[in-house]
């Protein structure tokens, strides 16, 4: 049986941000976060706008692209990182699925701001996506992989509040820019000139940037992943409806679970609660994300 085109997308999606993850993870062994996030974000500059300009008649307008653009100033170039640094530190495994929380955030500053409520299964979601971390929070390290430190923890958490809360200013661009691939890149093209301003004015963390050539393959292979997921991304919710393609969308974690048993077995946690963590995580967002 063929499968719906909406969800071969969304299992590209997925696929590809579970891989962009995974190859970050190689070379941030030798380099920094901080170098992969600029290299990363570059490369998905550069392939954005030049899908963008190739499909699509695009005309200035600041104006119209202004929530891209506040978002842009956080995110990606700071959740990003934070991420980075948690893949990093704590590994794929934990980080993901973590990170991958955020729309718990969206939520909780929806039902603040824009005085939205929850239904039945958006709390039941709510409630395994926090069951979830905290398992994964405090899962136990018997595989042979060095322990965690708590507060390393916090980089991940801070990707999720930083996506979560930005996802609200993308929800209103949306409505005035038609073209997500456009507004994606406009996006991203903030977050660079935000992380180029910072290295303008701090000429102290240059060094950070140097990336041995070898290093420099897994960073530009993570951007195009990544810049083909995102291009996935909008044609999935193009093609489909939000219901069937948020849960194959968040699934990213379980590609990572499988791509880091394959390539990263000896430096990645796989112990049955960082397992059942990740489903949770998984099935909790997928229930809070469709739950509307």
């Amino acid at each position: 049986m063929e499968l719906p085109v909406q969800i071969l997308l969304a299992l590209g999606t997925a696929a590809a941000f579970a891989t962009s993850s995974v190859l970050v993870r190689f070379g941030v062994e030798r380099s920094t976060p901080m170098a992969a996030m600029f290299a990363t974000v570059s490369v998905n500059v550069v392939v954005l706008w030049t899908i963008s300009l190739a499909l699509y008649d695009v005309t200035i307008d600041l104006w119209a692209w202004r929530y891209f653009i506040l978002a842009g100033v956080f995110a990606p170039v700071l959740g990003r990182l934070c991420n980075y640094v948690g893949l990093e530190r704590v590994g794929v495994n934990l980080t993901l699925p973590i990170s991958n929380s955020n729309p718990l955030i969206s939520v909780v500053l929806a039902m603040v701001l824009l005085g939205e409520s929850l239904t039945r299964q958006g709390g039941v979601g709510a409630l395994a996506a926090i069951f979830g971390g905290i398992l994964l929070a405090t899962a136990g390290r018997d595989d042979g992989v060095a322990d965690v430190r708590y507060r390393d923890l916090l980089f991940p958490v801070a990707g999720a509040v930083i996506y979560g809360s930005v996802q609200l200013l993308r929800n209103v661009g949306m409505e005035l820019v038609p073209e997500p691939a456009v507004g994606a890149a406009v996006n991203l093209t903030t977050s660079w000139l935000v992380a180029a301003a910072f290295f303008a004015v701090a000429p102290n963390h240059r060094s950070a940037l140097s990336i041995p050539r070898s290093d420099l393959r897994y960073f530009v292979l993570a951007g195009v992943a990544s810049s083909l997921g995102l291009i996935s991304l909008y044609a999935a919710f193009r093609s489909g409806t939000v219901v069937v393609v948020t849960p194959i969308l968040n699934a990213t974690p379980l590609f990572a679970l499988a791509l880091t048993y394959a390539f990263l077995r000896e430096r990645e946690p796989f112990t049955p609660q960082v397992v059942a963590g990740t489903v949770l995580v998984v099935a909790g967002v997928a229930l809070l994300a469709t739950s509307t």
